[in-house]
């Protein structure tokens, strides 16, 4: 029996096929995500809706000018004729009253309480939205070297099942011809059924891959466009996890969100005690009637105008115990606050150093899975030199090469590893944007694409052979 490779393992697990059309890129997926993600658009719009705290805050210190009006139909009846009526009928009369007043807190603490909370509650805001958009370019990432990691390992599960396939076979004609007893052909079946079992695994694994890029970004490529074989990998710069902690405190959205929520609680605190504190407020107004009395009525209805201006207070001494109780709960809620403020930043500053050791950890593995491949590309070469001088047989060669495969799926990984972890380190520091995207987004081939395995891995020759004697 005689084995010839007829394409490259490479080629067999990752075909890079030629296509006039390009595939979807990363940079693509992204401004889709941004275009169609609902729960990006959502955050988009909860921005803007906090934006608008600080006008709505603000205006509690600002004038306030109200008007008001009124048209009223009267039936008046005397009690006595007033001269010179000598009757003490009814009288029908319209009569008109409108005014204006103009009011400007002069002392307020709970407006200003409420402005200066509010300034919290837009600042809390935007750092909650700069998460969320460092979020969405890290999930569009994930998700989108998901789909070609499970691309990948799907078309190295349909080479080991070919490979494992004829492996059944080549064992069921020994068996039938007295060479081999049933149990290698049990085994020969058991690693087949293996080898089903794993590549329907891996179509599942594909299947939620593709259906999770789908819902970030709102419709199902066809293609994506794989990672190009000499992408750069490197080590993080600046190489030391002191300097990307230090960094993730002074940039990181999420500390950032915690420091505003922390500031937004002393804000209701000092808004809960400014109910303890009396109101003052400069007003004046203007205001008007007109009673339109029949001619001949004698009726003394006064028609005139009224302006007045001063200053108005309001104190409120006691209100049930609700002001007490509203500023401890708002005290304690402060220093919960001011807890989650600590732990956060703790996570924080773990998240970037646990990213920089993972990536600096990545860069080597990628070697070291780069060399394994290597290692068994070598021993494959020195089983099948065996089996040609009959000191191994096919069943070595097959393990052999499910080992190869294995090994070129795991170098595969630790390349995507080192992209996501890349990626989670620019986010725990702060700094990951859509620049980032595109600039990872130049690592790619939009010309190529990953197929799966053909079925027949090898050309193998099956004459049966009597086995030699020892």
């Amino acid at each position: 029996m005689r084995i010839r490779p007829v394409l490259s393992v490479l080629t067999l697990a990752l075909g890079m096929a030629q296509t006039p059309a390009f595939a979807l890129d990363l940079a693509e997926a992204y401004a889709k995500a941004r275009q169609n993600d609902p729960n990006w658009s959502a955050a988009r719009n909860n921005y803007e809706a906090e934006q608008q705290t600080v006008n709505i805050g603000r205006g509690g210190l600002l004038p306030t000018l109200a008007i008001s009006g009124s048209l009223s139909e009267n039936s008046f009846k005397p009690d006595m004729a007033v001269p010179p009526a000598t009757t003490t009928s009814d009288v029908d009369f319209q009569s008109t009253q409108y005014g204006a007043k103009l009011t400007q807190p002069l002392f307020r603490a709970d407006a200003w309480s409420s402005y200066q909370r509010s300034k919290s509650v837009s600042s809390l805001a935007e750092a909650g939205f700069r998460s969320q958009e460092q979020q969405l370019a890290l999930s569009v990432a994930q998700a989108y070297f998901a789909v070609l990691s499970a691309q990948e390992t799907l078309a190295y599960a349909q080479s080991e099942e070919a490979a494992f396939a004829r492996q059944l076979d080549q064992a069921q004609q020994r068996f039938d011809v007295g060479l081999i007893a049933i149990t290698d052909v049990l085994e020969a079946r058991a690693a087949n059924d293996g080898a089903r079992a794993g590549r329907i695994g891996a179509e599942a694994i594909l299947s939620t891959a593709q259906e999770n890029l789908s819902a970030i970004i709102g419709e199902s490529p066809t293609r994506l466009a794989p990672l190009k074989p000499d992408a750069p990998l490197v080590k993080p710069t600046p190489a030391d996890p002191d300097a990307w902690a230090k960094l993730a405190k002074e940039q990181n959205p999420d500390l950032a969100a915690a420091q505003q929520s922390y500031q937004t609680a002393r804000a209701v605190t000092r808004e809960s005690r400014s109910g303890f504190m009396p109101a003052v407020d400069l007003y004046a107004s203007y205001s008007g009637v007109d009673n339109d009395v029949p001619v001949g009525n004698s009726l003394a209805f006064q028609n005139g105008t009224t302006t007045s201006y001063g200053v108005q207070a309001n104190w409120v001494l006691f209100a049930g115990g609700r002001t007490y109780a509203a500023s401890k709960q708002a005290s304690y809620r402060e220093a919960a606050a001011q807890d989650q403020l600590t732990a956060t930043e703790r996570q924080v500053v773990n998240n970037a150093r646990t990213a920089f050791l993972n990536v600096s950890a990545d860069s080597y593995r990628v070697e070291a899975r780069k060399q394994a491949v290597a290692s068994n590309e070598s021993s494959l070469a020195a089983v099948q030199a065996g089996y040609e001088v009959g000191t191994r047989n096919i069943v070595d060669v097959l393990l052999t090469q499910r080992n190869l495969y294995a090994a070129k799926r795991d170098y595969a990984n630790a390349r995507y590893d080192y992209v996501i972890n890349s990626l989670r380190l620019k986010s725990a520091s702060g700094q990951l944007s859509e620049v980032d995207i595109k600039d990872l987004n130049n690592w790619l081939d939009p010309n190529a694409n990953i197929v799966a395995a053909p079925e027949m891995p090898m050309e193998i020759d099956t004459t049966i052979k009597p086995i030699k004697k020892r």
